[in-house]
């Protein structure tokens, strides 16, 4: 966080405009509807949706602040987004001040990518305290000649897959062992299906065939198979191509690892 965002955002700037807070590190907790989208360089968060931000003291390990955003009603403030600020003391006993906030605004009309988040600090591969690991394609390290992530927002995604040997991974650390459902969003277009890939996580590999969805960017959420985690600590899930009877085999927006109750 630059000092002046860190300044911008502080408890201390609210009652002392004479401190900043000092570079600290932060957790970030979301409603349900916002914990994937907080993932997605372009995720569109729909009413309701709450973001907060936990500050805590490098010096410490206290909280120190936590700032706040919350989705409101199209037109409450369109210049970010329509989204409603707060803040609330270390404490987390009162909400020290609530609105549109013209300075937390300042900061955040820089991000219009993102719907007004500033998540390129923290949407990197991470398992949420729920339990599902978000693997997105902006974070994936792609592998040989065409394939490749494609920013344009209508992308978004692992494309260009023209070249089966190409492949997709993922480094990550779980944090909860355990067996996870593979749940894959996956487009293909008209004509170019059932190619066959196979994801390998943890000694372990499932196979299917890609659905043809009409066209490259038309995205659908599928479950694949299953990994288990026998413990925690850090692991790689890679996407191979075994086949391609089409122009390309898929593009592939993001992989998500959904714990099974036992």
């Amino acid at each position: 966080m630059d000092k002046a965002t860190a300044t911008r955002c502080s408890i201390d700037s609210v009652l002392a405009a004479d401190k900043d807070h000092g570079g600290s590190l932060f957790h970030i907790y979301t409603s349900e509807a916002a914990a994937l989208p907080i993932f997605d360089p372009y995720g569109k968060f729909p009413e309701g949706s709450i973001v907060l931000k936990e500050k805590i003291s490098r010096e410490n390990g206290a909280a120190t602040l936590f700032t706040g955003m919350v989705k409101r009603e199209k037109g409450f403030n369109p210049e970010v987004g329509d989204w409603e600020f707060f803040t609330v003391d270390a404490s987390a006993s009162k909400i020290a001040e609530r609105g549109k906030m013209e300075r937390c605004a300042t900061c955040h009309e820089d991000f219009p990518k993102g719907d007004f988040i500033t998540r390129y600090l923290y949407s990197r591969p991470a398992q949420l305290s729920g339990g599902r690991i978000v693997l997105h394609s902006c974070e994936a390290q792609a592998h040989g000649e065409k394939l490749h992530y494609e920013e344009q927002e209508n992308k978004n995604t692992l494309g260009f897959w023209v070249n089966p040997a190409d492949w997709a991974s993922w480094d990550f650390e779980v944090q909860q062992a355990g067996t996870y459902a593979i749940h894959i969003w996956q487009g293909c277009g008209a004509g170019s299906g059932d190619s066959e890939v196979e994801i390998k996580c943890a000694g372990e590999s499932s196979r299917f065939k890609v659905e043809d969805t009409g066209h490259f960017q038309n995205f659908k959420e599928r479950e694949i198979g299953k990994v288990t985690f026998d413990k925690a600590g850090p692991q790689t899930l890679e996407v191979r191509a075994l086949s391609k009877p089409g122009v390309a085999v898929m593009d592939l927006r993001q992989v998500v690892l959904v714990p099974l109750k036992e």
